[in-house]
């Protein structure tokens, strides 16, 4: 068993600006750029840094109100696989989230938080309501996705070798 650490970051900033912009205020504070992309099958910016994959995603918040969410995972492959090629993988979360709130907020700005339980429910309550006005059952996912598997990495499927 090989074990790794896995940086992680989950970051909310209430705002009523395009994501556009609040990719270029966070792209300067990090040093990355950000360009159109995808999350979870649907539109953001993302950028990398650090091996991470950064995706900033507007969402609805408590009371409806406009929020900008900034979540990362793994973009280095190579995390997937111990040194020996086996996927015999631990990971341990280090979550540098309370980091980047401070420097987001020095650096751009904006007033950015961990997001709360309610934050997560209000944000699934708004995909919910979306997924109804598109035809869809609902979301396919718990209110508590971020959390359920916390041992997991979080990026895609295993790639073929």
């Amino acid at each position: 068993m090989h074990r790794r650490q896995e940086i992680s970051l989950n970051v909310r900033a209430d705002t009523d600006d395009e994501m556009t912009q609040v990719a270029e205020r966070v792209g300067q504070a990090l040093g990355c750029t950000f360009a159109e992309g995808e999350y979870n099958k649907w539109y953001a910016e993302v950028a990398e840094v650090f091996g991470l994959k950064l995706s900033l995603v507007p969402v609805h918040g408590i009371g409806g109100k406009k929020v900008a969410k900034l979540v990362s995972s793994i973009a280095e492959k190579g995390f997937l696989f111990a040194p020996d090629g086996s996927d015999d993988v631990e990971y341990d979360d280090v979550d540098i989230s309370a980091y980047i709130v401070d420097l987001l907020t020095i650096r751009t700005g904006l007033r950015w938080y961990a997001p709360t339980a309610e934050d997560r429910a209000a944000e699934m309550k708004g995909v919910a309501a979306f997924d109804d006005w598109l035809g869809q059952v609902g979301p396919r996912t718990t209110i508590d996705e971020e959390e359920e598997f916390p041992g997991r990495p979080r990026f895609g499927p295993r790639p073929e070798r």
